[in-house]
């Protein structure tokens, strides 16, 4: 097989104030250089090049083409103006980049990446977006006698998480775009003891940044001291808790994808460990798929959906769960239960069940209060 070479070299931005080397080979390939590929994902590109030394990831196994390989070439650098003339470089073509975005956008809407992946999703959710917007608007202009700039249109296109957070009333107390512990939560509404929690948890990829006594004085603040946080971390922060905040924000940000990406929470562990009892022999599965979406759980000997919400369901699109209730039940029996729900409640529910209806055993307007469910569920079974 003939070396490559890269003949042409330029600084690719379609991310304002990301900047990603791109290269053209001498057989009219467009590509990025590993460096590059990982800075336009967000991703360390150590982490790159692990996905593609021990491909396929555990994470993007389920939704990945089995013909797809991430398969990678070395060039040598000719073009005159990159500041790596005369080195090889490992090289991603916009094929193989295109099909990882894919893969961390399905990865990411399923709700399967892990924690510390999950902002590589994000990412890859807002950039195909921005993509699609970009080439749209070149194509009409193009059709219409029209020359575009493509990097400027795609930055105008890509959505700016931290102006969506400012459009959304976000203001910062301390100089130069700082936000304190006090912002987040009056935004957000919630306890500071939550936003201490994921702060913890996510210690490695949100670094507080320690206000000095003068800046703490600058805004009336009388602690002797104070972290505070870049508005880059608080979108992080905000697009990582299912509050009515960070639902709504979702929602603009990802669009649908957003909506229907639950988050796996310790109580749908617990009816999980709950349900696999109760219907042992019974062809329980978790996260069905049916038709364009998924269920939480699918007894197909009952021809049975059950689906868990909790209090962020009363933020989801009305309509698209009209869609999705109608789909499911033209075939299937449907109960809808709060998890806190008890046991004996839900199979009354059950038995009130058949296809074509839906079973709601739960009042929208009452969640987020305290429920008079017993979330003891175990305790039913011994």
């Amino acid at each position: 097989m003939q070396e490559r070479k890269a003949v042409y070299y330029g600084q690719v931005e379609l991310i304002p104030g990301i900047i990603s080397d791109g290269y053209v080979l001498d057989d009219d390939t467009a590509v990025m250089s590993e460096r590059g590929t990982a800075e336009l994902l967000g991703v360390d590109q150590k982490h790159l090049n692990r996905v593609r030394t021990n491909w396929p990831p555990k994470v993007l196994k389920p939704f990945i083409d089995e013909a797809f390989s991430v398969r990678t070439n070395s060039v040598e650098v000719v073009a005159k103006n990159s500041p790596h003339k005369g080195r090889e470089i490992t090289i991603y073509d916009s094929s193989i980049i295109e099909n990882l975005i894919r893969f961390y956008i399905l990865a990411f809407a399923n709700n399967k990446l892990r924690e510390n992946q999950k902002h590589i999703g994000e990412r890859c959710a807002i950039l195909s977006a921005s993509l699609i917007k970009t080439a749209l608007d070149a194509a009409i202009k193009e059709a219409c006698g029209l020359s575009t700039n493509i990097q400027q249109t795609a930055q105008k296109n890509y959505i700016d998480a931290v102006k969506i957070i400012k459009d959304f009333g976000f203001t910062c107390t301390a100089p130069n775009d700082i936000a304190t512990k006090k912002d987040i939560t009056q935004f957000l509404d919630i306890p500071e003891s939550t936003l201490n929690g994921f702060l913890r948890k996510h210690k490695n990829e949100i670094q507080p940044i320690k206000l000095d006594s003068a800046t703490i004085r600058s805004f009336g603040g009388k602690a002797a001291r104070m972290n505070g946080y870049l508005l880059d971390d608080v979108t992080k922060i905000a697009l990582g808790m299912d509050s009515v905040i960070g639902i709504k924000l979702k929602k603009q940000v990802f669009g649908q994808i957003g909506s229907f990406a639950k988050p796996n929470t310790s109580v749908e562990v617990q009816w999980r460990e709950v349900l696999s009892k109760v219907f042992q022999g019974f062809d329980l599965y978790f996260n069905y798929q049916i038709g364009p979406y998924k269920v939480d759980f699918f007894v197909a000997q009952l021809m049975l959906v059950l689906e868990c919400n909790g209090y962020c369901h009363r933020f989801y699109d009305e309509k698209e769960e009209k869609v999705r209730e109608k789909l499911v039940t033209q075939k299937y029996s449907l109960v809808r239960f709060h998890h806190k729900i008890n046991l004996e409640t839900l199979f009354n529910g059950i038995l009130q069940a058949k296809p074509g209806k839906m079973v709601k055993l739960y009042d929208l307007e009452r969640l987020g209060q305290e429920m008079p469910f017993d979330i003891n569920h175990t305790a039913l079974l011994n």
